[in-house]
């Protein structure tokens, strides 16, 4: 309270954090960011990419493993 200079005590703070290391992070699967979106035979799912870009991508049954995985992901879960 005192480092910001708030009136009350109550105030509410977001926080957001940074890692750094001198060592390469290694690397890590897409997560995905939102609910799926399900269809006939077909999954959409909106995936945060090891590279920091965020986008849907669509799978199909022809996708085999990965599309059986994709229909069973839900909110917050790594793919691949």
């Amino acid at each position: 309270r005192l480092v910001k200079e708030a009136e009350v005590p109550w105030e509410d703070e977001k926080f957001i954090y940074l890692a750094a290391s001198r060592r390469p992070a290694p690397a890590r699967p897409a997560r995905v960011i939102a609910p799926p979106k399900g269809g006939s035979g077909k999954v959409v799912l909106k995936l945060c990419q090891p590279d920091g870009s965020a986008g849907d991508q669509l799978f199909s049954k022809r996708d085999g493993d990965v599309f059986k995985a994709a229909r069973r992901a839900d909110w917050g879960d790594k793919l691949r």
